[in-house]
């Protein structure tokens, strides 16, 4: 039933390309039922802080009152459910984690197809590829926590944006999955929002610039609400500083926070921005402290995964130019996550939205350089 419903799925969304879908999906599948029937004997992956905390709301149907509304809300109403109907199998939940996983890619590459109007079916294959030996992806599959769901609702958001009806189911329940799992996202998603109408003006860079600049004070106002009324802070130096520092409390003996920030003015957040951005955007491995990150195994491969990625999109870096829009999606959420995030290993875990954006820079680098191993792919 997995395998029909995501090929049917992929069919209708992504470029007509029936053969290989039927193929890779069900490599796939097959490939995380081996890895969930090798890991009920060996313990392949591992053991997350938060594990029995979400496995225990699953079993009891209880949420402790610390946990965030995202957690309150979202496992209430969809993870539950979800659980529900796998039997109470925990096995089976793993089951849908994997479904919800490639359902949100798949979404995520029509909506690359869209954006740049691709017919090359390449660029597709060659992501799909890519993203199922993401250890992200593979690791959160097999965990309760609320990985997948992110990424589908990442995945309907971006398919959504693309669509030519500007308010449609896509979107909606993009955002809807947002809200109630983790409300920061939609901060972001309002920003890209905003960003796509700036586009579809079709005006100049310069003119583009212009509105930008005479915008400034009314974008930070607006902003400046959304956060107070999504997260609960707002847009200062001082709050988050402040913000940062109490939830690195928090996970002080963890031993893999962060060092504290202060941030008095905005020259101070300024000057530590660049840090943040690639301390976030290359977790594991550290930037401004040192922690024996290689001791945590999934994290190091995740981490390790990602220069890979980034290596192969630099050999096309005389094409992102073209990828404009693309990248400023990235650079939109690593800077934005950045600020907030004070855990070496949950920076790994928050960075795999912008793990998979930056893997179709590597497919689109991939399906330019390497036309002559297409016969591989023939049938």
């Amino acid at each position: 039933m997995a395998y029909l419903l995501v090929t049917m799925i992929a069919k209708r969304i992504l470029l007509p390309d029936s053969k290989y879908l039927n193929v890779h999906f069900l490599a796939v599948l097959l490939f995380y039922l081996a890895i969930g029937l090798i890991d009920f004997k060996f313990k392949l992956i591992p053991f997350f802080p938060d594990t029995n905390l979400f496995t225990n709301i699953l079993e009891t149907g209880i949420t402790p009152d610390n946990q965030s509304i995202g957690v309150k809300i979202g496992y209430k109403f969809l993870a539950i459910p979800i659980y529900n109907l796998s039997l109470k199998s925990i096995f089976n939940y793993f089951l849908f984690n994997v479904l919800f996983f490639q359902l949100g890619l798949i979404f995520l590459a029509g909506a690359f197809n869209r954006t740049y109007h691709l017919t090359d079916v390449w660029v597709q294959r060659i992501f799909l590829i890519l993203a199922v030996f993401i250890p992200s992806v593979i690791v959160y599959s097999f965990t309760p926590l609320r990985e997948s769901y992110f990424v589908l609702a990442l995945g309907l958001f971006f398919y959504g944006m693309t669509s030519k009806n500007k308010l449609n189911i896509f979107l909606i329940l993009g955002v809807v999955l947002a809200g109630i799992l983790r409300i920061q996202l939609l901060l972001y998603f309002f920003i890209v929002i905003g960003i796509q109408m700036v586009v579809n003006m079709k005006l100049s860079k310069k003119a583009i610039l212009g509105i930008v600049i005479v915008l400034i004070p009314f974008l930070f106002i607006a902003l400046n609400y959304l956060a107070k009324s999504i997260i609960g802070i707002s847009i200062s130096p001082e709050s988050l500083a402040l913000f940062r520092n109490i939830q690195r409390m928090n996970y002080f003996e963890s031993g893999v926070t962060y060092p504290e920030v202060d941030w008095a003015n905005w020259l101070d957040l300024f000057l530590d921005f660049p840090g943040l951005f690639f301390q976030f955007l290359l977790a594991p491995f550290p930037v401004i402290i040192f922690i024996p990150f290689w001791t945590k195994l999934a994290y190091f491969a995740d981490g390790l995964y990602l220069l890979l990625i980034l290596s192969i999109s630099l050999f096309y870096i005389k094409h992102w130019n073209q990828l404009g829009l693309w990248l400023l999606y990235i650079g939109l959420y690593v800077a934005m996550s950045a600020f907030f995030e004070f855990h070496l290993l949950g920076a790994v875990r928050h960075r795999l939205p912008a793990t998979l954006l930056v893997t179709f820079l590597a497919a689109q680098c991939l399906a330019y350089y390497l036309p002559k191993f297409r016969w591989i792919f023939k049938y």
